[in-house]
């Protein structure tokens, strides 16, 4: 390992962007619709075999950002053993992929694959783009949730910080038809709440955690809603559906932050499918939530003598790297103390004097510059800790660092 002072990269490959395959045994409307992407990148990957696609998740260095699954009421015969081999890797152990399900018409969701998400085939390519970059994050959040929760076990703040258990929470936003449709056709433990105003769609969010909002309203009033929410960092990533009668609208919605839109006539079926899959999107990223938040409380807790453990922390790191290299990412590791000490040189008397204060303001600077799923923490031996995983996060969390040694001037010796 590179010395702690220093950034520590795993790989020197591409982060923004890796493959996006597309499940296309026979060609279809959806590879008509992103083909123009394909001029512009060679990213897109159409797979026609479940061979082709085993040797891009197996035999391949770096796994793919994403797999596309265009789903229709009438499927392929070929798609078969696509879907066969695509949820066995899905179930096994490793890296997750994530999996957006691309629906036309009525199609039902193929909820039996557990797709990461789903959407209409009316999404726009310029907002499928952004919507793959936004999986790609949250199937690493859930990634490092889950590597947190292994290491560090069940800490008893998890339940308070996720809420109530034992249902769902569905709100209706709007005064259209779908708040009894929906109370009619979801046989499982969802609480659905109707917000028939802008005010108390505003109320109810702020008064419970939600796994889902259906906006229930006209396209152009629906635009407004979703733009309003998404526009409160507390809803970035909050699942929302809405409903177009034309595909204009649809582009529309979509661009104003829907994260699925139905399109037409929908059946009961189709409804219900695109509803349960948005539900699980979002219980998932709740609890993805709670664990990085109280996590990262926990780990950077200022306590002299309750420090988190070499061992642990070098684990967390071997697992890191593990999968960040399956992913042809980087990380990058930062030992704060180090860090001020060589932007102090000339003034060691002075950081040795200061050390412990040094230690819980650089955990507070560390704790507001990096986002959750980075790693901040008091390690045994070493101090404050951040592992971050970008290199601009890294830049950014260096000059904060920098700037409160000129301010205080500690490093005027």
């Amino acid at each position: 390992m590179a010395e702690h002072s220093q950034p520590l990269e795993t790989e020197t490959h591409d982060s923004s962007w890796g493959k996006i395959l597309l499940i296309a045994p026979v060609h279809n409307h959806v590879f008509d619709m992103l083909e123009p992407l394909t001029v512009l990148s060679d990213r897109l990957v159409a797979i026609r075999t479940s061979q082709q696609l085993m040797e891009e998740l197996e035999g391949a260095s770096v796994l793919p950002i994403c797999i596309l699954l265009p789903w229709q009421e009438q499927n392929p015969p070929e798609l078969d053993e696509l879907t066969q081999t695509i949820k066995r890797f899905r179930k096994g152990p490793g890296v997750e992929v994530p999996l957006l399900v691309i629906t036309n018409g009525n199609a039902p969701v193929p909820l039996e694959l557990k797709p990461s998400a789903t959407v209409s085939d009316a999404i726009p390519p310029d907002v499928l783009l952004p919507r793959i970059a936004g999986l790609r994050r949250l199937a690493n959040r859930a990634e490092e949730a889950r590597l947190r929760r292994g290491l560090f076990g069940p800490l008893p703040e998890y339940k308070t910080e996720f809420g109530p258990l034992k249902s769902a929470g569905l709100l209706v936003a709007g005064f259209g038809k779908h708040f009894g449709r929906t109370q009619a056709l979801l046989d499982m433990p969802v609480e659905i709440v109707g917000g028939f105003t802008s005010d108390m769609t505003e109320d109810y969010l702020t008064a419970r955690r939600f796994e889902a909002v259906l906006i229930d309203m006209p396209a152009w009033q629906a635009c407004e809603e979703i733009e309003r929410l998404r526009a409160d960092p507390r809803y970035f990533n909050l699942p929302i559906l809405a409903h177009s009668v034309d595909e204009e609208s649809a582009h529309l919605l979509y661009s104003a932050g829907a994260t699925d839109v139905l399109l037409g006539d929908v059946t009961d079926k189709a409804l219900t499918g695109h509803i349960i899959s948005a539900l699980r999107g979002g219980r998932r990223q709740r609890l993805t939530d709670a664990i990085l938040t109280v996590s990262s409380q926990w780990l950077a807790r200022q306590d002299d003598e309750d420090y988190l453990s070499e061992q642990t922390y070098r684990s967390y790191l071997t697992l890191l790297e593990e999968s960040t290299k399956r992913r042809g990412e980087s990380i990058y590791e930062l030992n704060l103390l180090e860090l001020i000490e060589r932007f102090t040189g000339s003034n060691p008397q002075a950081f040795a004097q200061h050390q412990m204060y040094w230690s819980g303001t650089v955990l507070s600077i560390a704790m507001a510059v990096c986002r959750d799923e980075d790693f901040v923490a008091n390690i045994e031996g070493r101090g404050p800790v951040a592992v971050l995983r970008s290199k601009k996060g890294m830049e950014q969390l260096s000059n904060r660092v920098l700037v409160m040694v000129r301010t205080t001037g500690l490093g005027n010796g």
